[in-house]
C-alpha cells in the first residue's frame, strides 16, 4: 500500500513541480522571451522611469494615440513620450509619480487621452497588471479608491484579489497562452529590437502603418460620452501632483479621422466638452483643450492612430500652438 501511495505522490510532484514552480519561475525570469512586442514597450518605459535620470523639459502622458502622434524627435530636444497603449489617467498618474521619484521635475506635462479613456479602463488587467508594471502598493491603492466609486466594474472584476494574485505569481492559466504562441523563446529577438527602438525614439511608436484609413474609431461607436468617476479622481491626482512639483499642465487631444469625427453624436460631443469645461473650472491653472480635431483619412494608419504623415503634421501644429514648450 505504501508503495502505491509513494507512486501517487511522485506523480503528483511530477505534475505540480513543473506546472506551478518551474513554469512560473521561467515566466518571471524571462518575459522578453515569450511576451508580445507591447511588453517590450512597457518594459523599456518602466526601466526608463525607474533607472534613468535624464532631465526632460516636457513629458507626454497618454494612450496609444498619443504614443503614435507625439514624436519627440520632431518636437523638442528635451521631450519624452511616456504614453502607453490602452492606458488611462490611472496608469498615467502612477507612471508620472514613479518618474518624479527618480528624475528632476519637468517644466510641463502634456496629457492627451482619447475620449473613450476618460470613460472606462481598457488594458489595466490585460497589459498593466499582466506585464507587472504597477507595484503592489499602487495597485492596492487603486483597488481601495475604486471600491468607493460607481464605475469600477472593469477594475474590481470578479474575484479581483484572487485574479491579481494569479498574475502576481505568474500562474500558468494566465501565461500559458503567451508561452504557447511564442513557443517559449520565439519572441526574444523581436522584443529586444522593440526595446531598443523605444530607447532610441524616446518612447515614440507607430501603431497603424497604412497610407490612410476611413475606418470608424471607438468614440464614433458610442451613443454618448459618460465619464468615469475613478478616472476623474486620477486626473485630479495628476493635476495635484504637478501642482505640488510646480509643473505646468496642458491637456490636449489627438485628431480623429474624417469618418469618425463626422458621425460622432451631438450628445457625445456636448457631454465631452462639458466634462472638459468642468475640469478646467476646477483647475484654473491647467490649460485644457476640450474639443476635437479632425484630420483627413489619409493621415491615419488605422481607425485610431496617426500614420507618419499625420503625426508629422500634428507635431508641427503642436509646435505652432505651444512655441514656448516645443522648440
Amino acid at each position: 500500500m505504501w508503495q502505491q501511495i509513494w507512486k501517487l505522490v511522485q506523480k503528483f510532484i511530477g505534475i505540480v513541480l513543473p506546472l506551478f514552480i518551474v513554469l512560473p519561475l521561467y515566466c518571471a525570469l524571462f518575459p522578453m522571451w515569450y511576451m508580445d512586442e507591447e511588453y517590450a514597450m512597457y518594459r523599456q518605459q518602466k526601466d526608463y522611469v525607474t533607472k534613468n535620470q535624464d532631465t526632460n523639459r516636457v513629458l507626454i502622458i497618454g494612450d496609444s494615440r498619443t504614443k503614435a502622434g507625439f514624436i519627440p524627435d520632431e518636437l523638442s530636444d528635451s521631450c519624452y513620450n511616456l504614453a502607453l497603449g490602452g492606458t488611462t489617467p490611472i496608469e498615467g498618474y502612477y507612471t508620472l509619480k514613479e518618474y518624479l521619484e527618480h528624475h528632476p521635475a519637468s517644466e510641463c506635462v502634456v496629457i492627451a487621452y482619447a475620449p473613450m479613456h476618460y470613460m472606462d479602463v481598457d488594458a489595466l488587467w490585460t497589459r498593466n497588471i499582466y506585464f507587472h508594471v504597477m507595484n503592489r502598493e499602487d495597485t492596492a491603492e487603486l483597488f481601495q479608491i475604486a471600491a468607493g466609486c460607481q464605475n469600477n466594474e472593469n477594475i474590481l472584476i470578479e474575484n479581483y484579489r484572487l485574479e491579481y494574485a494569479m498574475y502576481r505569481f505568474y500562474m500558468p492559466n494566465k501565461y500559458c497562452t503567451a508561452l504557447k504562441n511564442a513557443a517559449f523563446i520565439g519572441r526574444h529577438g523581436a522584443n529586444v529590437s522593440k526595446y531598443q527602438q523605444m530607447t532610441l525614439e524616446r518612447g515614440h511608436n507607430f501603431f497603424g502603418l497604412a497610407n490612410g484609413s476611413g475606418d470608424v474609431n471607438g468614440e464614433a461607436k458610442e451613443a454618448d460620452f459618460i465619464s468615469s468617476d475613478v478616472i476623474t479622481i486620477y486626473m485630479q491626482k495628476i493635476f495635484d501632483l504637478c501642482s505640488e512639483q510646480g509643473i505646468r499642465v496642458v491637456v490636449e487631444q489627438l485628431p480623429m479621422n474624417e469618418t469618425s469625427r463626422s458621425i460622432l453624436t451631438e450628445d457625445f460631443k456636448s457631454h465631452y466638452r462639458q466634462y472638459m469645461d468642468e475640469l478646467a473650472i476646477a483647475n484654473p491653472t491647467v490649460q485644457i483643450f476640450g474639443d476635437f480635431y479632425m484630420y483627413p483619412n489619409d493621415y491615419f494608419g488605422d481607425a485610431d492612430h496617426l500614420n507618419q504623415a499625420g503625426a508629422s503634421a500634428y507635431c508641427q501644429f503642436m509646435k505652432e500652438r505651444y512655441p514656448d514648450l516645443f522648440y
